[in-house]
């Protein structure tokens, strides 16, 4: 189908649609020229009467839109402002801070080879040894560590952060062997 019979065929539709929506005689037959597209010509019949009379001038003064103006839209990002790494740092969430501190602190304990310690630890209370003299050793132990991993808390932070190994990596095997990890 060209473009010219498209259009044809539209206007067609179109003339069809608007006869059937303004007749009044619902009784009368469709004829040829209801379904004849408006730009071809038909036969004369005589002056077609218009329902209101036609001016050359528009209604109003001015029928043009306002041009609407498109948003302008940024081509690059903006670019961030400078600022000193210890500001970035501030700006991280708590969170995000927390997770990057015992998550290397477990990546230390995972290259000593603590969390593969404590993971067979793990599996050694696991085969029943809760109370055996080695088990209260280890409970003495875990009370340490984790009494000096809470009183470095508020020390500076690379003594802290040693001090947060152990207990990140013996968390870190605890976990692994629960998903059936065995070195």
């Amino acid at each position: 189908m060209t473009g010219a019979q498209f259009g044809s065929d539209e206007l067609g539709i179109r003339n069809r649609l608007r006869r059937l929506i303004e007749r009044t005689d619902t009784t009368r037959a469709a004829t040829p020229d209801d379904y004849r597209p408006r730009d071809q010509s038909a036969p004369s019949r005589g002056p077609v009467p218009h329902r209101t009379p036609v001016s050359k001038e528009p209604a109003s003064g001015n029928r043009k839109k306002p041009r609407r103006k498109r948003p302008t839209y940024r081509t690059t990002k903006p670019k961030a402002p400078r600022q000193s790494l210890l500001d970035a740092w501030d700006r991280v969430p708590p969170r995000v801070r927390w997770l990057a501190y015992h998550a290397s602190a477990a990546a230390v304990g995972w290259r000593i080879g603590w969390v593969d310690w404590s993971t067979d630890t793990a599996a050694w209370y696991a085969a029943g040894h809760w109370t055996s003299p080695s088990a209260i050793a280890l409970y003495a132990l875990a009370i340490l560590t984790i009494a000096l991993y809470r009183r470095s808390r508020h020390w500076a932070w690379p003594v802290a952060w040693c001090a947060a190994v152990p207990v990140s990596s013996v968390v870190v095997g605890v976990l692994l062997y629960g998903n059936g990890y065995h070195p």
